[in-house]
């Protein structure tokens, strides 16, 4: 009777002994963050104080002189890293398709807003699909789209 009691602890203890070496030996990173973004907005401009978008929209025209993204970041601890990718996915400048066009790193921490700005190249916006992606601390977040008309 005793044997059977024991038999779970034994087989507990050797489980964790042939698998602890290996779980030990992983060196995988583990992040986490408690940083969000909300609130995602294309705007042809933003509050110079608050960076909240004033005119949204996801349509742009080819001389419109600066494109706004406004966003809302909440729980970010500090040093926390949002990049936006801004790419040119498809439209008029054909051989541009899926043509990475920038991307810039700001660093923040609380809750507040912040926005990332493209302006216009110097003969006018290609017409066409573009795309910003937005990532937290290197890991991709969302993805918004917008057109130049």
């Amino acid at each position: 009777m005793k044997i059977k009691r024991w038999l779970p602890v034994l087989l507990a203890a050797l489980s964790l002994g042939l698998l602890g070496p290996s779980l030990m030996s992983c060196s995988g990173e583990v992040s986490f963050t408690t940083a969000r973004l909300s609130e995602i907005t294309m705007a042809k401009s933003i509050d110079q104080e608050t960076y909240q978008p004033i005119e949204k929209t996801d349509t742009f025209g080819v001389n419109t002189p600066e494109i706004f993204l406004s966003a809302k970041f909440s729980n970010a601890p500090s040093d926390t890293e949002v990049m936006a990718e801004w790419v040119y996915v498809e439209g008029e400048a054909e051989e541009l398709k899926n043509y990475l066009i920038d991307s810039v790193s700001i660093n923040v921490s609380g809750t507040d807003y912040l926005y990332f700005a493209m302006p216009m190249p110097g003969q006018g916006w290609p017409r066409g699909q573009y795309e910003v992606t937005l990532y937290i601390d290197g890991k991709e977040v969302e993805t918004v789209s917008f057109t130049v008309e």
